[in-house]
This record gives structure tokens, C-alpha cells and sequence, in this order.
């Protein structure tokens, strides 16, 4: 059995909460190019990268939907609040993501 791992990556400063939960972060100052995600996702057993929303707007979505393609590793984009208490959206990403590999639709609720 193969195991994967996780790895973050975020604006600076930002990483903090992921670092204490034991996660590996890479912290990004500037938008994540085609070629850096290329990079990225091509680590070695790497299952999962979550990578900071803001950081892929640079990245073509040819190239998104070609990593998705290829299924390991998962690319999951999330969204940081601003501030504290802030709610932030995601739960369509997942949801659609949960229901493309099981093939079922769950409702995340708060």
C-alpha cells in the first residue's frame, strides 16, 4: 500500500496553523506559476497539495484540469479568512470533488 502525504502552500505568514498541525509548508510570495505547480506535483509521494486560492490565479486552467486529470496528487485549492472569524466559501470544490470519486452527493454543512 502506498502512502501519501500532504503538502500546503500559502502567502508568507500565513502557514502557521499548518506548521503546528505537523504539515509541510511551502510559502509562496508571489502567484504560483504553470512551471512551479509542475514542480510541485511532481514530488514523490505526494497525495494531497493544497495550495492558497489567491497563488493560482496566474496558472492557466488547461494546466489545472490536466493535474486533475491525472488524479494523484489531488489539488485542492482553499481560501484563508482575512479575518479572524471571517467564514470563507469551499464547500462546493470539496463537495464536487467528494461526489466525482465516490459518486455521491454530500451537503457539508457548518
Amino acid at each position: 500500500m502506498t502512502e501519501y502525504r500532504l503538502k500546503v502552500v500559502t502567502r508568507p505568514g500565513a502557514g502557521l496553523g499548518f506548521r503546528l498541525a505537523g504539515v509541510p509548508v511551502e510559502e509562496v510570495s508571489g502567484p504560483v506559476t504553470a512551471e512551479r505547480l509542475a514542480a510541485l506535483v511532481e514530488e514523490p509521494g505526494l497525495g494531497i497539495l493544497a495550495i492558497d486560492e489567491e497563488l493560482l490565479g496566474g496558472v492557466p486552467q488547461d494546466v489545472l484540469e490536466r493535474v486533475s486529470r491525472d488524479g494523484v496528487p489531488i489539488v485542492l485549492p482553499f481560501t484563508l479568512p482575512a479575518r479572524w472569524g471571517e467564514r470563507v466559501g469551499g464547500e462546493e470544490y470539496v463537495s464536487a470533488l467528494i461526489r466525482r470519486a465516490i459518486g455521491y452527493h454530500i451537503k457539508i454543512q457548518p
